[in-house]
């Protein structure tokens, strides 16, 4: 079976929306819960490497030893041709280990409408993604696209909201992962940081439907690259 490594950052860790897709796929899952200690894999471990979001800063990623030990793992994953995907954290850190720049904007908080720019047509994780992409952000740090790469989708608020490198390495700044569970955790646990919870409580629930839609095609197509590349 093909194995996709997942690396989680968070105190409470979740999967949301990339849990049924690659489980449907036949996909052996290999989470490792980094602030439990968890090793880093090797490359020869997994076929697909999911690096998901942190309150980590990947500003700071030269300066703190976890972050730098995983953008060389995601510099060493690329280099041997495995899939990767790194959604937010996960995005910046990637987009370090290329040679892109990450930058502190302050807090950045909400849906916006992405949608496929010329490069995402024939690209096999975004290109079947329905029109607007819901692009959920919740982050302080962005990412500029390292050079060589392709920017997929836009406008983000700031910096770049997805782009590919090569034949199979994606990083997105926003959240595709977040289902309706753990939006409202984030909700309740994050409202003095978001301000006007009621808002966007609101405005999420014109969101949900079509963030379970464009999730479920765009882990099912993480999922397929994962299998073909092994």
């Amino acid at each position: 079976m093909p194995v996709v490594c997942i690396l989680h950052h968070l105190e409470r860790p979740f999967l949301g929306h990339a849990a049924r897709p690659l489980r449907d796929a036949g996909l052996t899952i290999d989470e490792r819960f980094l602030r439990r200690g968890d090793p880093l894999p090797e490359p020869a471990e997994f076929d697909g490497l999911l690096v998901l979001g942190g309150v980590e800063s990947a500003v700071r990623a030269d300066d703190d030893p976890l972050l730098r030990a995983e953008a060389a793992l995601l510099v060493d994953a690329v280099t041997a041709g495995r899939a990767v995907l790194g959604i937010c954290l996960g995005g910046q850190l990637l987009a370090h280990a290329l040679g892109g720049r990450v930058r502190h904007v302050g807090r950045v908080i909400g849906w916006r409408e992405l949608h496929r720019l010329p490069a995402a047509a024939d690209d096999p994780l975004v290109g079947g993604l329905p029109e607007p992409v819901p692009g959920l952000h919740f982050n302080e740090d962005v990412f500029d696209a390292p050079p060589g790469a392709e920017v997929l989708l836009g406008p983000a608020p700031s910096g770049t909201a997805a782009f590919r490198f090569g034949e199979c390495a994606w990083g997105l700044q926003y959240h595709p992962d977040v289902d309706e569970e753990v939006l409202e955790g984030w909700l309740r646990d994050y409202g003095t940081e978001i301000g006007d919870v009621d808002g966007l409580r609101a405005a999420s629930a014109g969101w949900l439907d079509a963030q379970a839609q464009a999730s479920s095609i765009l882990f099912g197509a993480f999922a397929r690259i994962v299998g073909e590349r092994a």
